[in-house]
């Protein structure tokens, strides 16, 4: 992967993190709608997400993550470094903002449980709170969902990419079956992302480069024009609670595309993101703790808002606080992924 293709993923991770976010900045409750061009683009987001993370995997399991127990610390210790966080943030915050405006959380148009609190905190430390459609998300903190998808992938690709023994199709079938239907129906979004980075190591990306510069951009056009559209096309199932999987399929395919073809896009602004190479690295550096911290912060700024939601000093807030934590707690999190895997290398690398 060359530093330009490199640096032009860390952009689509920030600002695919920072759609989610301002696509809940844009609820009515919370802004009185500013934003709301974000919200048409909020799933698809979240299928940038997925194949960026199977794109990931097929470059650290070639470079890097060779073996099961590599690839296993990894992936723990990038989740637990920001998730534990985050989940300590979901409890402190939802407890000021339900203990000041109990009826900003139970009468708005976003989920809120009150009965099962612990069970939705201890399913989502261990990343299976949406399975089989259980939708156990912590508190008011929805993102979460996408974890359980994102934890099931790694636990799946493990068995059928690292594992040689006879119990490999069996462990494959018992982790399907925990997943169930909904999250099995996006697998292929994740594994269209393996594929891309496979195929683009292949790809030569020098014949046809105007032709393959349109593609990209065209893909790109359909995406953010046709995009929505498709979302609007209900898939309906019984068991695959994904009303708009249409929509995911068509993102994730123009994505990919986009992706695919980008390199000769690239060629003529490299030089622009290898100028601001720091930078990008560093904003995207907070992509994952800006996923999982932002949303309960700004439900409670706007729980304890004394003003009109269209009040300059609430809005100013309203992005100012999740950014100070995102930057501070955030990238200190982040940073916790390298002793957590230290700890559990010196624990546990002699047993294996």
């Amino acid at each position: 992967m060359n530093k330009s293709l490199s640096l032009y993923l860390d952009v689509w991770r920030f600002s695919a993190a920072m759609i989610v976010f301002l696509s809940h900045v844009a609820s009515q409750k919370i802004s009185g709608g500013l934003f709301w061009q974000t919200k048409a683009y909020d799933q698809t987001a979240v299928m940038i997400f997925f194949v960026m993370s199977g794109f990931v995997i097929a470059f650290v399991t070639e470079k890097k993550e060779k073996n099961l127990f590599s690839f296993s610390i990894a992936r723990i210790s990038r989740l637990y470094s920001v998730l534990i966080p985050a989940l300590v943030v979901t409890i402190i915050f939802d407890y000021i903002g339900f203990k000041i405006n109990p009826e900003f959380y139970l009468g708005g148009p976003w989920p809120f449980d009150t009965e099962n609190l612990f069970t939705n905190y201890f399913l989502s430390f261990f990343m299976v709170q949406n399975v089989w459609n259980l939708g156990f998300n912590p508190g008011i903190n929805q993102p979460f969902w996408s974890l359980s998808f994102e934890w099931l992938y790694y636990i799946i690709f493990a068995c059928a990419f690292f594992l040689k023994s006879k119990w490999k199709y069996l462990l494959l079938t018992i982790f399907a079956a925990i997943a169930g239907p909904t999250i099995l129906a996006l697998l292929p979004i994740w594994i269209a992302g393996f594929v891309l980075y496979k195929a683009m190591q292949k790809s030569t990306s020098s014949e046809c480069s105007f032709i393959r510069a349109v593609i990209s951009l065209l893909a790109l056009v359909l995406l953010v024009f046709f995009g929505p559209e498709i979302r609007s096309i209900d898939f309906n199932s019984t068991f695959i609670q994904r009303k708009e999987l249409f929509g995911d399929y068509f993102d994730a395919l123009m994505f990919c595309i986009h992706i695919y073809f980008s390199p000769a896009l690239l060629k003529s602004f490299s030089a622009v993101l290898e100028r601001f190479e720091s930078y990008i690295r560093w904003v995207a550096s907070l992509t994952f703790a800006l996923y999982l911290f932002h949303r309960p912060i700004i439900q409670t700024v706007a729980a304890i808002n004394p003003y009109e939601n269209s009040h300059w000093l609430y809005l100013l807030a309203l992005f100012f606080i999740p950014f100070t934590i995102v930057v501070t707690i955030g990238r200190w999190a982040e940073k916790q992924k390298y002793t957590i895997k230290n700890l559990l290398v010196s624990k546990f690398q002699s047993k294996y």
